[in-house]
């Protein structure tokens, strides 16, 4: 049996759920809606990183305007102790939308980010081999 970190956190307009690898967004931006992507979904990845978990889902494909939007979430990796049953812990959520694909003219940046400093706590649960990803 493994061990999984889920995490609860909340940052301004938004709230993540990161538990048993699915993610759970809630928001009051209209690019946020409340959104459940299970990790079986081809449209979500996590990746290791030297500064913690790397999640990223694409939250719009295209807009009218051919705006693609994605969500990308740095987790930190957490050790727990006996007497520290859920940490804080802090992360980032980095809302990006990529005008690669613009309809009309293309503008000279390519990308723009919306920063959202999140802070909550970890908690580690148990994982059977049925579990696993």
């Amino acid at each position: 049996m493994s061990k999984m970190v889920n995490y609860d956190l909340r940052g301004p307009d938004i709230e993540i759920k990161y538990h048993d690898g699915d993610l759970l967004i809630e928001g009051d931006d209209p690019l946020l809606p409340a959104n459940h992507i299970l990790r079986e979904d081809e449209n979500l990845s996590e990746a290791p990183d030297g500064i913690g978990s790397l999640i990223t889902t694409e939250l719009l494909a295209s807009s009218r305007n051919g705006t693609r939007v994605t969500l990308s979430l740095i987790l930190p990796d957490v050790g727990f102790t006996s007497d520290e049953a859920t940490p804080e812990v802090t992360g980032v959520a980095i809302i990006t939308r990529q005008f690669k694909d613009v309809i009309g003219s293309r503008p000279a940046v390519l990308q723009s980010y919306g920063v959202r400093t999140l802070t909550g706590s970890a908690s580690l649960v148990a994982q059977t081999a049925a579990d696993a990803p």
